[in-house]
């Protein structure tokens, strides 16, 4: 079975925003990138802008594009996943009213390497930290 997913990573200069996942999580995951499934009929870019309102009941506006990750590779799911990625800065943490997960935190790349998450994820980051690292993006 193919899934598809779009997620944002929310940063600022040397942090990025990850979600608490310890009491939904599916894969054995404890922190993830907010976002989710792509509907039928959706692109990845309304996927994202829906499902940051449903998590975080925030309207995602500034965001782009920043990599497609190809299935199976990346995931720890029995399905063929393939991830959408899209990079945002982080606004005022006050305007999110988080709606899933246990909470959130700010990351060092670093420190997130060091946290559980999927398989998908840890490329993610290291994919982030040669561009993070050297400029903004």
């Amino acid at each position: 079975m193919k899934k598809n997913v779009s997620i944002v990573v929310f940063y600022d200069k040397d942090k990025i925003l990850l979600q608490d996942r310890k009491g939904i999580s599916k894969y054995g995951e404890e922190f993830g990138f907010f976002g989710g499934h792509i509907e039928e009929g959706e692109t990845p870019e309304q996927a994202l802008k829906r499902e940051i309102e449903e998590e975080l009941t925030f309207q995602l506006d500034n965001f782009k594009f920043f990599k497609k990750y190809g299935p199976k590779i990346y995931s720890d799911s029995p399905h063929e996943v393939t991830h959408f990625v899209f990079l945002a800065k982080i606004p005022r943490l006050s305007l999110f009213n988080q709606k899933e997960g246990d909470d959130m935190g700010l990351f060092t790349l670093d420190e997130a390497k060091k946290l559980r998450l999927v398989k998908a994820d840890y490329f993610i980051i290291d994919d982030l930290m040669k561009i993070l690292k050297s400029k903004s993006p």
